[in-house]
C-alpha cells in the first residue's frame, strides 16, 4: 500500500484514505486497531491483545481467532494483505507501521510536545494545531473498557496544560481570541482549578470582557466551595479586584442588571472575607459596610494607624 493512511482515535474509530470515504471501524476490529494505534511503531503481543481485546476472557483458540480477525481488518480498513500490510505481523506481535500510517492522537502528542518548548508565536501555532485535532472524546468506542480509560486520562492531562500553555503564549502575542478559547477549554476541563479560572479571568479582562472575567470569578468561588470547601487563593482574589477597579472601556457594554447583581455578589463575599466584618442581609446596606471597611483598612495602613 502506497498511500497514506489516517486513523482517527478522537471520536468512533476511524480509518481515513486519500480519495476514499471513511471507513468506520466497529467491534472487535475497532479495538483492535484502538490498542495499536495508541502506540504506533511499536509491537503488541498476542497475548496482551488478546488480554484486552476479550477484556481478560480469550478463548482457548484466540491465535487463530486472531489472526482471522487482523485479516478482516486489514481488508476493511484497507491497510493491504500480508507482509505488505501497514498494520504487519512480527514475531513480538502485531505493529502499525507510523510511516504509512499516521494517528491522530500521536500527532496531538507531538504538537503539544513541540508546544511546550517553542517560543511564543510557533507555541500558539503548534498549540492550536494540536487542539483542532482533539476534537471529540478520544476512544468514544470504548466508554468503559480500563485501557480506554487510561489513555483518555492520560491524554486530559496533555490537553489541560497544552490549552494553559496555548492561552499565556497567545495573550503575550496578542491572539485575545486563542488566549479565551483556550482557557475556556482548560476550564472545562477542570472546572474547580484555580490556575485554569485565573487564566480565564485575566484572558477575559485583556480582551475587554470585564463582565465574564468578574463572574468566572464567582464560578470560581462556588466550584471550588463546593468540590474542596476552601476559597479562592491570593492571587484570584487580587486580580479580581484589580479587574473591579479597572473603569477602561469594556466589549461587555454598560452595566445591565446582571452586571449589577454580580457586584453586589461580589462585594458581599469580599466583606465576608474581610477579618472582623460580616456583611449585612441588605444590599441596600453594602455600600455603607463596604466604605466603612475601606476607611478600617486605610487607617490600618497610615503610618498614624500602624503606632495606634
Amino acid at each position: 500500500m502506497s498511500s497514506l493512511a489516517r486513523v482517527r482515535l478522537f471520536g468512533p474509530t476511524t480509518v481515513i484514505l486519500p480519495e476514499r470515504a471513511p471507513v468506520h471501524v466497529l467491534g472487535k476490529h475497532a479495538r483492535i486497531l484502538a490498542l495499536l494505534a495508541l502506540q504506533p511503531g511499536r509491537a503488541v503481543s498476542k497475548d496482551r491483545l488478546a488480554e484486552l481485546v476479550w477484556e481478560g476472557r480469550p478463548p482457548r483458540s484466540f491465535q487463530q481467532t486472531l489472526d482471522s480477525d487482523v485479516c478482516v481488518l486489514r481488508r476493511r480498513a484497507e491497510l493491504g494483505p500480508g507482509r505488505s500490510s501497514a498494520l504487519a505481523t512480527t514475531p513480538a506481535g502485531y505493529v502499525l507501521d507510523p510511516d504509512r500510517v499516521s494517528v491522530d492522537l500521536q500527532e496531538a502528542r507531538v504538537l503539544a510536545a513541540r508546544a511546550a518548548a517553542e517560543p511564543a508565536c510557533a507555541a500558539v501555532v503548534s498549540a492550536s494545531a494540536a487542539l483542532e485535532l482533539t476534537t471529540g472524546e478520544l476512544l468514544e468506542d470504548e466508554p468503559y473498557a480500563p485501557w480506554a480509560e487510561e489513555a483518555r486520562a492520560a491524554w486530559r492531562h496533555t490537553e489541560f496544560e497544552l490549552c494553559l500553555r496555548a492561552s499565556r503564549t497567545a495573550l503575550v502575542t496578542g491572539d485575545l481570541v486563542t488566549g479565551v478559547d483556550a482557557a475556556q477549554r482548560a476550564v472545562g476541563l477542570r472546572p474547580a482549578s484555580e490556575e485554569a479560572s485565573v487564566q480565564l479571568m485575566r484572558a477575559q479582562w485583556w480582551a475587554g470582557r470585564r463582565a465574564e472575567a468578574i463572574r468566572g470569578f464567582v464560578q470560581l468561588q462556588d466550584s471550588m466551595l463546593e468540590e474542596l470547601g476552601e476559597r479562592p487563593g491570593a492571587e484570584a482574589r487580587e486580580l479580581y479586584l484589580t479587574i473591579l477597579r479597572d473603569d477602561g472601556p469594556s466589549a461587555d457594554g454598560p452595566a445591565d442588571a446582571e452586571h449589577l447583581r454580580l457586584l453586589l455578589q461580589l462585594l458581599r463575599g469580599a466583606l465576608d472575607l474581610t477579618p472582623g466584618l460580616r456583611a449585612p442581609a441588605l444590599d441596600a446596606e453594602l455600600a455603607a459596610a463596604a466604605s466603612a471597611a475601606l476607611n478600617r483598612l486605610g487607617t490600618a495602613g497610615s503610618p498614624s494607624g500602624a503606632r495606634r
